[in-house]
């Protein structure tokens, strides 16, 4: 809730708040939101969550486009993605690497579902995202700006690790089920993977088949961010 001050329009807060929950109400009033108090029962209906805080805010999603972004660095697509919780998820990992936006493609879960603005935990307002998009406007709007589109795959025979991401990249991630869409697939230019790790330890039954996109997300923009931050820096313990 406090990361959206700065854009709720109003505020339904239980008769008796917790002590955290007054805090926010406080910086709410602070920030001219209207607070309503309402019964608990109310209070769960507005919430889709199982076990509401106290307080449901109403926001304005600070909607955005392509041409906001033009003089980005790295942007992060997600094409088609379905599952709230994974789009949720890979907007706050974006945030947290420092990328300049997350698009998504048309086809893809509405970024105010309630499920993926809780994953975000507040990140999808700290960063522009930009929805609906076709991967043809994407695709020239990158050419335009310079941007090198690259999509993390799972069968790439080349790392996430073992390429340069020091130029403007836009890094495409694919469907949980489907990966790339035709459409997409033909616009990106090169393509890279998280490898699978098979150890052959004696006794060991498994592996893991894959990584699920939020966590596919993370390790690669973080993998960017790293080589950023600090392109030469090496670790010698």
């Amino acid at each position: 809730m406090d990361e959206a001050v700065h854009l709720l329009e109003r505020v339904f807060v239980a008769v008796e708040p917790s002590a955290r929950v007054e805090a926010t109400i406080g910086r709410c009033e602070e920030a001219g939101v209207p607070t309503v108090a309402v019964t608990d029962h109310a209070l769960d209906a507005l919430a889709d969550a199982r076990t509401p805080q106290g307080i449901v805010g109403v926001a304005v999603w600070p909607r955005a486009t392509l041409a906001a972004v033009g003089g980005a660095s790295l942007l992060v697509v997600l094409d088609r993605v379905a599952d709230p919780g994974n789009l949720g998820t890979a907007v706050r990992s974006a945030d947290a690497a420092g990328a300049d936006a997350v698009v998504l493609t048309s086809g893809s879960v509405d970024p105010t579902n309630a499920k993926a603005v809780r994953a975000s935990a507040g990140s999808v307002f700290h960063l522009p995202v930009v929805d609906d998009v076709d991967p043809d406007d994407l695709a020239a709007h990158c050419r335009q700006a310079g941007v090198h589109m690259v999509a993390a795959t799972a069968d790439a025979s080349r790392h996430y690790d073992e390429v340069s991401w020091t130029r403007p990249t836009a890094i495409v991630f694919g469907n949980e089920a489907h990966g790339l869409s035709t459409t997409m697939a033909h616009h990106v230019v090169a393509s890279v993977s998280v490898p699978i790790r098979r150890p052959q330890r004696p006794g060991y039954r498994g592996h893991a088949e894959s990584l699920n996109l939020a966590t596919t997300v993370a390790v690669v923009v973080h993998e960017i961010a790293r080589q950023r931050a600090a392109p030469d820096r090496t670790w010698d313990p």
